[in-house]
This record gives C-alpha cells, sequence and structure tokens, in this order.
C-alpha cells in the first residue's frame, strides 16, 4: 500500500515550476552559477521549506524568499569568478581552484604563516596608528579602537560605555574627522 502524501509533499509538487523557474532565472543572469547547480540547490531548499510551512494559503511567498536566499548563498559559498568547464573543475587540475589560506603547503608550513605583513606607506613621521590615537580625546580614541579596531557594533560599544548608539556614532565620527586631518 502507498503511503499517503503530506501537506508537505502536495506543496513541493506544487511549488516545483516556481523553484525550478527561479534557479534558472539567477543562473542565467549570474554567468557563475550553472543551471543545474542552481536547480539542485532550488528543489534543496524547497522540500526542507515546505515541512516548515504551516499555512498553505501563504506559502507562495515564503517559499520563494527561501528559495532565492538558498541560492544567494550558494552563490556566494560555491560560485567561481573565473568561469572553468566544471569538468575540468571537478578534476581540480586547473589554476584557479579555491585554496584555504589555512591548508598546508608541501613543506609543512601553513600558507597563511607565509605571507609577509604589508609595508605601512605613507605614516605620517613614522607614527604608528596607536600613536595617532592617543593624539585624540580618550573617549573618541576608546570608541575608534572598539568600531574600526576590533569590529564591534555601535550598540555594543554605547553597552560597554553606557551611552546611547547614536552619542558613539558622533564621537566617532568625530574622531575619524580629527585623524583625517592629521593626517591630511
Amino acid at each position: 500500500m502507498a503511503p499517503k502524501p503530506t501537506q508537505a509533499d502536495a506543496l513541493f509538487g506544487q511549488f516545483l515550476p516556481l523553484a525550478n523557474s527561479i534557479a534558472i532565472s539567477m543562473a542565467t543572469g549570474s554567468r557563475v552559477l550553472e543551471v543545474e547547480d542552481a536547480r539542485q540547490v532550488a528543489q534543496m531548499q524547497l522540500w526542507l521549506s515546505c515541512r516548515q510551512v504551516t499555512e498553505p494559503a501563504s506559502a507562495a511567498g515564503y517559499l520563494r524568499r527561501c528559495i532565492k536566499g538558498a541560492l544567494l548563498h550558494h552563490l556566494r559559498d560555491h560560485g567561481r569568478l573565473v568561469r572553468v568547464p566544471r569538468r575540468q573543475h571537478e578534476k581540480g587540475g586547473h589554476p584557479w581552484s579555491h585554496q584555504s589560506l589555512h591548508s598546508p603547503l608541501p613543506s609543512g608550513a601553513i600558507w597563511i604563516d607565509q605571507l609577509e605583513a604589508p609595508e605601512q606607506p605613507g605614516q605620517p613621521g613614522g607614527v604608528g596608528i596607536e600613536a595617532l590615537l592617543d593624539r585624540l580625546p580618550a573617549a573618541q580614541a576608546a570608541i575608534i579602537r572598539l568600531s574600526v579596531l576590533e569590529g564591534q557594533s555601535l550598540r555594543q560599544i554605547g553597552a560597554k560605555l553606557g551611552i546611547s548608539a547614536m552619542s558613539v556614532q558622533r564621537r566617532r565620527q568625530a574622531g575619524l574627522a580629527a585623524l583625517k586631518a592629521e593626517l591630511a
């Protein structure tokens, strides 16, 4: 006896043409994503998303967003900027294969450890960034260190310093303007 189709199965069958159409339109527009890869990603995301749908009446918009998002993620993570024929790419014998900087060299050393630090051209009078930041008021220097050098958000910095994110933004802009004026 054949199993009774579920709601997810019915939605998958209903929206499969939509998934294929989105995949084809994104693949033809990008030139770095193959149509068959895009179809596979779209169909897999459709199947996963159909299982999450609770209200079939509003499924179309939800499924469309999920499929487009999955294709964009796939394009970002697996798209090749230099177009190489698929068979050659799968063999791995081409000069544009992706390689991690953390992968070992034949000598056993790590790629990233072999890279030299870039030279610092144009430092005014041999002054480093820390010396420049020390010339700013303490609040501005602290905010620039946290936002620019450590990559923290304005809200995170504001929570640390007990001020609003808008105040953090104003102080950061004032500090960066002072640094720019000193470097000019």
